[in-house]
């Protein structure tokens, strides 16, 4: 491809391929310098030339050959591997869902209701990305331009017509969606997380208020005031869901809230609709709200919407029930207060709500080289809406797990329930199913999907799910 076709210049080139990473490029390939949290790619022109790169992208003048100098190489970089790929997402119709918690289950829940309704559909995000029968493993919520395109190129050319993505506020602030226009953006909610990357919940707001910019049709939770003030401000058609009197799509009344699931009323711009759902938890109230009216709005029929959203069995790793017995274990990616809160505030409702005396119990610890501040948070909430606490670790990076736990400590006040304090996740979980009583409710948080642990060694596989089946598995053999 030629250099002019990828970005405006007066010496055209051919290029034979793009790199963001000096150790990566090849003869003829077009170097684009991008400055990191921890490495500056300015600082790697020279060997990006080198290595055979013809030309170089770079945000200031370093006076080197076939230097192009541009005012942003983040925007630049997804708009030269957006045509690269030929503008892939120009082929597909994108609904982009951000948020601090239920991003997953949103694009979930939107990819059953289309593909019910006979389209053939994909989505990216915190799982990973799906379409077709294929799948693709991700490190981040949303890929950064150098993957994200190129996945989409391929959806586009296996015939999707509808991406259903997560849409991170790292992704936002670091333009790698900035080449999509979205067909609808859809605004969950806006809670404390990723202040070590954004500062402020100023600019974290900011960050997510950025989708908007680029949709047709702005989806937004009226029962949180980010979103709601988000919808205020934004340059698209914007509607409402939640319990507002403001609302477009508003639940008039909730006619079930159980483990087993939820049923509520909504009155809609088409009339009252009936939403019931095998999914739990006040949360999942407003999640599938959100996806009904997203579909609703762009012409899926609400008989469709109804019926999809009642056959959709859950996502992995979000309030899903691995066993319920004697006693009830259930995991979820609770890793923020909010989430947290939610998610132990259903369950101790749904504990009492039982005639028999029912423990609330909840594992969780809390990432390391990430936002501090949440963490004593957190340890109050554990505290106050539980029994009994177990702190450990989760994905401590190159913190120690000590520390990261003591931070976690000094938000709670040590009066009330057992605390138990394991740094190995492990050892903790299978701590938690051997000293299980009958009637117990155990929530493990934090990791939810995860197949790993991130420690200060590295990257190791972990299967939370997998240690929790076989150490229930060898207590009931035991018995």
């Amino acid at each position: 491809m030629k250099l002019s076709q990828l970005v405006a210049v007066e010496k055209d080139v051919e290029i034979t391929g793009i790199s963001v990473d000096s150790r990566n490029v090849k003869k003829g390939n077009l170097f684009i310098c991008i400055k990191g949290e921890h490495y500056d790619g300015h600082d790697y022109v020279m060997q990006a030339l080198e290595k055979g790169a013809v030309a170089v992208v770079t945000q200031r003048r370093l006076g080197v050959p076939g230097e192009i100098v541009l005012p942003d190489t983040r925007r630049a970089a997804a708009s030269i591997y957006s045509a690269w790929y030929h503008d892939p997402q120009n082929d597909l119709k994108v609904f982009g869902v951000t948020g601090t918690n239920g991003k997953t289950s949103v694009v979930n829940i939107l990819n059953s209701i289309y593909t019910k309704a006979g389209y053939r559909c994909g989505t990216s995000g915190t799982l990973g990305s799906f379409w077709c029968g294929k799948s693709k493993p991700s490190e981040n919520t949303t890929d950064p331009p150098e993957l994200l395109y190129e996945t989409l190129r391929n959806m586009a050319d296996d015939g999707v017509e509808y991406l259903f993505t997560e849409v991170s506020s790292h992704s936002l602030a670091l333009e790698r969606v900035s080449e999509i226009s979205f067909e609808c953006g859809i605004y969950t909610n806006l809670t404390q997380d990723h202040l070590d990357f954004h500062g402020t919940m100023e600019n974290y707001a900011c960050a997510k208020a950025k989708l908007f910019e680029q949709c047709k049709l702005g989806i937004f939770n009226y029962d949180d005031i980010n979103s709601y003030i988000a919808s205020q401000n934004c340059s698209c058609r914007a509607c409402g869901y939640g319990k507002s009197a403001l609302a477009d799509y508003r639940v008039t009344n909730i006619l079930k809230d159980s483990l087993d699931g939820i049923a509520y009323k909504a009155d809609t711009p088409v009339g009252s609709l009936v939403i019931e759902s095998h999914l739990s938890g006040e949360f999942n109230i407003m999640n599938t709200l959100a996806a009904a009216a997203a579909a609703v709005e762009n012409g899926i029929d609400p008989e469709c919407v109804v019926r999809a959203i009642s056959e959709f069995r859950g996502v992995p790793g979000r309030l899903e029930k691995i066993y319920n017995s004697d006693y009830t274990v259930i995991i979820d990616y609770a890793h923020t207060p909010d989430a947290l809160a939610r998610t132990l505030g259903a369950l101790c409702e749904y504990a009492g709500k039982d005639k028999q005396k029912r423990r609330m119990r909840v594992l969780f610890g809390c990432g390391g080289d990430r936002d501090r501040g949440k963490r004593p948070l957190m340890g109050e909430i554990a505290e106050g809406l539980s029994d009994e606490v177990i702190v450990t670790s989760d994905n401590p990076r190159s913190e120690p797990p000590l520390s990261i736990i003591d931070d976690i400590l000094a938000g709670m006040k040590k009066k009330k329930g057992a605390l138990i304090v394991e740094p190995d996740r492990k050892k903790a979980l299978e701590y938690v199913i051997d000293s299980a009583q009958k009637g117990d409710i155990i929530l493990v948080a934090g990791k939810g999907h995860e197949t790993y642990q991130i420690d200060a060694s590295g990257k190791h596989a972990f299967l939370e799910r997998g240690i929790l089946l076989d150490r229930i598995s060898r207590r009931n053999c035991a018995t």
